[in-house]
């Protein structure tokens, strides 16, 4: 058996920066309820953000409303998947905190507070999200609603602005994910009241009665899984691939297009890596004809024993013509590997077989 082994990229594991923050948050929290129920919330920016920026870069925070009269941190990767999956696993070793509420990425704003909600243009204009417009279309096969956005203030501004304004104010309404796993395409041209025609700040109630009246059932974001199909293979790292599935196919893309090297490293100083098992198919046991099948058993068995140990997460697998690939974000670097390479020894496979990294 060969087992590829490589230098980390960062000393201190995601893991481990993770262990560090939910040592330190309880130790804080309490005086950071009372700071924000003072009505000083500006005061604790700097503290917050020199811990965040040591302990978990790349990564953004925010504060907010919680439940029952409490507060809530947000971490978030600012809808980079990658850093996203960092947060969600961040969040799943959250301890339960008194007025605490924790979340892995930003949130729909409340009816109450979207209607507040306004962005600048000039000293004269704003676009707000009570008076944005939507005429809707509904897409049932992909379980979506297309959108045509509009809003009186848009009628001096570039496309672009007016984009970008209204991705914002999306996020505002749906959070973070919600304008993914629920919109469409979007557009941006005049409308005016009328059938189909619905107000922003009605977006996610209009949504919710529409998944409940529908009973449309979408997987999250971050647990959905691309397939995809590679017409043209090359003698490059990978190359070989002709089909496979992902969490993250923007980053399966870029290695591919970048001759088998991912670039920039997305989880840079985290931390984190990405890496994937190399499978020699000449010389794995996989029964001929169900190879597709035997590796999305190997991924099981990964997936089950990283998890077990908070240690990793399976991002899915391919097929080439002499390789399977299995494709994982590990946040415990060597403890990592090693869990790796006693699950796959204990599966009775014959050799063949490296961990390699995404960069």
């Amino acid at each position: 058996m060969v087992f590829g082994l490589f230098s980390k990229r960062s000393q201190t594991t995601f893991k481990q920066r993770v262990q560090d923050f939910w040592k330190w948050y309880p130790t804080v929290a309490d005086r950071f309820f009372k700071t924000i129920e003072d009505g000083r919330c500006a005061d604790l920016g700097d503290e917050v953000g020199q811990f965040v920026d040591r302990t978990l870069p790349g990564l953004h925070w925010v504060f907010g409303p919680g439940v029952d009269g409490g507060h809530s941190f947000t971490l978030t990767g600012e809808g980079a998947k990658p850093l996203q999956l960092l947060t969600q696993y961040w969040l799943s070793q959250a301890p339960r905190i008194k007025h605490w509420t924790f979340h892995a990425s930003r949130q729909a704003s409340p009816p109450e507070s979207l209607k507040e909600i306004a962005i600048r243009l000039n000293e004269e204009s704003e676009a707000d999200a009570e008076n944005m417009l939507l005429k809707t279309r509904l897409d049932e096969e992909e379980q979506v609603i297309h959108v045509v956005a509009w809003h009186p203030a848009f009628e001096d501004l570039p496309d672009e602005a007016r984009e970008q304004i209204v991705f914002l104010l999306l996020d505002e309404a749906l959070g973070e994910f919600g304008t993914e796993q629920w919109i469409g395409s979007i557009d941006v041209a005049p409308v005016s009241a009328g059938p189909k025609i619905i107000k922003l700040t009605q977006l996610q109630k209009f949504i919710d009665d529409l998944v409940a009246n529908k009973q449309w059932e979408k997987p999250e974001p971050l647990d959905s899984y691309a397939c995809y199909r590679i017409e043209e293979q090359s003698r490059h790292r990978r190359g070989d691939t002709i089909a496979g599935t992902t969490r993250l196919p923007e980053v399966v893309f870029s290695l591919l297009e970048n001759r088998g090297r991912l670039k920039p490293d997305p989880l840079k100083d985290t931390g984190a890596e990405l890496v994937y098992i190399s499978l020699d198919l000449a010389t794995a046991n996989f029964p001929s004809g169900e190879e597709a099948d035997a590796r999305g058993a190997l991924e099981d068995q990964l997936q089950e024993a990283l998890e077990s140990q908070a240690s990793g997460t399976v991002l899915g697998g391919a097929h080439g013509t002499g390789h399977a690939y299995i494709d994982i974000l590990l946040f415990d670097g060597e403890d990592g590997r090693r869990i790796i390479k006693e699950t796959l020894a204990g599966t009775g496979l014959r050799g063949g077989w490296t961990v390699e990294t995404f960069v």
